[in-house]
């Protein structure tokens, strides 16, 4: 139950200002159709580059939607003074830390919706049919838990919410290029490999890709990914109770 008041006051503020949906979820949307239509087929086996593309399109709105929301969200509770009503009500640190998590779940989820039903008629179709699209929701729900847990924790670092954007700019953007998400590893310069192994998104997007384009399910790419991402999950969200623990002390 705390758990759920919270994310629903955090959603009632969200659709209050709907600024916030459509900013996180306008870019995303653009590079959809700004890429589907200048680029073609990296290679002859490609037939539609927009649904090589998406898997990266799909993790980049999880990055920006988590990546910025989930700590904008402390600095505007703090200009209101909410912040410090909650935090002093009899309410568990982690149960706010979810709720606010959960609420950012709900807007890049409704970002990630939006550029499904715009790849459409873009003639993608995800090769795995219903089991496939609910493993891409699986593993981008792991990666906004991931992302927003880490976002959190930082807030508590940074002065005020400008110098917060510049520093996830800073982070969201290396990540999202220094991945698979434009091109497949074995195109990319052997000493950008490594990089690109090195970073974690570059396997959500291998694996949601795989279910995008192949009928064929790769469990064990599949579960590692999973796997991966939990830990993650866990590690980022102790971190910001943690963070949440000392600012209330």
């Amino acid at each position: 139950m705390e758990v759920y008041n919270i994310l629903w006051r955090n959603l009632k503020w969200r659709f209050q200002n709907p600024a916030t949906i459509i900013m996180n979820i306008t870019q995303p949307i653009i590079w959809l159709l700004l890429f589907s239509t200048m680029f073609k087929p990296m290679n002859s086996e490609l037939t539609n580059y927009t649904s090589f593309l998406l898997a990266g399109l799909l993790v980049m709105t999880a990055l920006t939607s988590a990546g910025i929301s989930c700590g904008i969200a402390n600095y505007s509770l703090k200009a209101k003074g909410s912040y410090y009503r909650i935090y002093i009500a009899p309410v568990r640190r982690s149960s706010i830390v979810l709720g606010q998590i959960l609420d950012v779940e709900v807007l890049a989820f409704i970002g990630i919706g939006i550029l499904l039903l715009l790849s459409i008629p873009l003639s993608v179709k995800i090769a795995t049919g219903a089991l496939g699209i609910i493993l891409i929701f699986v593993v981008l729900f792991l990666c906004v838990f991931f992302i927003a847990s880490i976002s959190y924790s930082l807030s508590f670092f940074m002065p005020d919410e400008n110098a917060f954007i510049g520093l996830i700019n800073t982070l969201v953007l290396p990540l999202y290029f220094a991945s698979t998400a434009l091109l497949p590893l074995e195109q990319l310069p052997e000493f950008f490999q490594f990089i690109v192994k090195l970073n974690p998104f570059s396997y959500a997007i291998d694996v949601i890709r795989e279910l995008i384009l192949n009928s064929n399910f790769l469990w064990r790419n599949y579960i590692f990914t999973i796997i991966l991402f939990g830990i993650l999950s866990i590690i980022s969200f102790s971190l910001a109770v943690y963070e949440l623990k000392k600012e209330t002390v």
